[in-house]
């Protein structure tokens, strides 16, 4: 067959799905009949490395299901028909739409098919089981007040499909030993179940496929020291999550937040990358410490991704620029910096009454100490990128002013997170524009 006939073939399939289980699944909770569609068209996906010569035929389905999907979100009248399979559950999720564009961005990148395979692989079975039996049997909440709800007991299963997921495809499809296999299908049980538990809004569908993708690529052809050295650095950052927990407000999906960024740091970017962020996160709640009244106020794991998000960015830009890597790196520390120094001003002068003029010295001195320093000791730096870069930290001083004006920290709500987020990201932003001026 041509890849125009499977092109026509995966199509009259996906509709001809949707329809049956709309004319047949009536009786059927909505999140089942939300699952029956995930796994068929996952199932049917698997197919495509062996059906489609031309990779570029699976972007052209792609941009013509893209405008279909649209369609029956955005019409009222296909929405409560039969898009109503799709798009009947009671929460927010734009899940269809992610799965489609990790599933083509997915197959145009691979190389090797056990690549894709176990990507879409991984989205289809782990993530369909793991939520119908969280749904089904979940019993212990890891979440906490406004938090998505996610089930211990789900995250388990999620994270026993996930390593068969891997295991079964790296042992039939690919030259790799025997203890990488057992190993590697481990971290990406851990990873995906991780990715699982934080995931809001059906983002899950694009998450999980391509950071396991992302793993695989950057592990597959490490030597087993090195994953296992990765491996026990993890392990061993439970124990100050551990700490961090019990001394500040966070909650346990914030810990899995914290550990999943870890793991991306640590997998994609290297010990350097880890240790700002890791800094940032062991001291956030500590010198000073959180007093009586800001520990009654709970930080989820929104607060964690409003501090981790623009860091993670720079990272993603530096596997795609390798050549302004250590510019990037300069960026992502400068964020974290930026955040504490952002965090510890905000403490000092809305719970320890403290002068705008010492909460300023104290926050740029504790920022310099954690972040900044480590940043210089790892980085080759001239004395004019220094400047620079001291000279933006200071900066972030004027944001946290206007930020602690702006909003009430006695409440965290998504508007403050975001102008936490907005506002680091144009520091870092401006500064990585004017740094990449000067080296050029």
């Amino acid at each position: 067959m041509t890849d125009l006939s499977w092109a026509i073939v995966v199509l009259v399939t996906l509709f001809s799905l949707i329809c049956l289980t709309k004319v047949f699944g009536s009786h059927l909770n909505a999140e089942w009949s939300r699952k029956i569609i995930h796994v068929g068209m996952g199932i049917l996906s698997l197919g495509f490395p062996f059906m489609f010569e031309h990779r570029l035929t699976v972007l052209y389905l792609g941009l013509v299901t893209l405008p279909l999907l649209l369609a029956l979100r955005l019409n009222s009248k296909l929405r409560t028909g039969v898009g109503s399979v799709l798009l009947g559950v009671s929460r927010n999720s734009f899940g269809e739409l992610y799965f489609l564009v990790a599933l083509v961005v997915v197959f145009l990148f691979y190389q090797d098919p056990y690549e894709y395979i176990i990507s879409m692989s991984v989205l289809t079975f782990a993530d369909s089981i793991a939520a119908l039996v969280g749904i089904s049997y979940g019993r212990f909440s890891l979440s906490h007040g406004s938090e998505d709800s996610k089930s211990s007991e789900g995250s388990i299963m999620f994270f026993i499909i996930a390593y068969f997921c891997t295991l079964i495809p790296l042992q039939l499809m690919s030259d790799v030993g025997r203890a990488e296999v057992l190993v590697i299908s481990l971290l990406i049980g851990i990873l995906a179940a991780l990715i699982e538990m934080v995931s809001t809004d059906g983002n899950d569908n694009i998450l999980l496929p391509i950071l396991t993708f992302a793993f695989l690529r950057h592990n597959i052809l490490q030597p087993i020291e090195e994953i296992l050295i990765i491996m026990s650095i993890m392990i061993l950052i439970l124990i100050p999550c551990f700490i961090i927990y019990k001394l500040t407000t966070i909650t346990r999906l914030s810990i899995v937040y914290s550990l999943l960024t870890a793991y991306i740091l640590l997998i994609q970017g290297g010990y350097p990358w880890l240790i700002p962020a890791f800094m940032l996160f062991l001291t956030f709640g500590i010198l000073p410490s959180m007093p009586k009244e800001e520990r009654q106020i709970t930080h989820n794991y929104r607060v964690i991704a409003c501090n981790t998000i623009v860091g993670i960015v720079c990272l993603i830009l530096s596997i795609f620029l390798p050549a302004y890597q250590s510019i990037l790196y300069l960026s992502f520390s400068l964020a974290n910096a930026s955040h504490l120094n952002l965090n510890t001003y905000s403490r000092l002068v809305n719970f320890k009454q403290q002068s705008p003029t010492i909460s300023v010295l104290y926050s740029l001195f504790k920022s310099g100490i954690f972040v900044v320093l480590p940043t210089f000791m790892i980085s080759n730096l001239g004395s004019i990128a220094i400047i620079i870069y001291l000279l933006f930290l200071l900066a972030s001083s004027y944001f946290a002013i206007y930020l602690t004006k702006k909003f009430d920290y006695r409440h965290i709500t998504d508007e403050k997170l975001r102008g936490h987020t907005l506002s680091v990201g144009i520091l870092v932003f401006v500064f990585t524009i004017v740094i990449t001026q000067w080296v050029n």
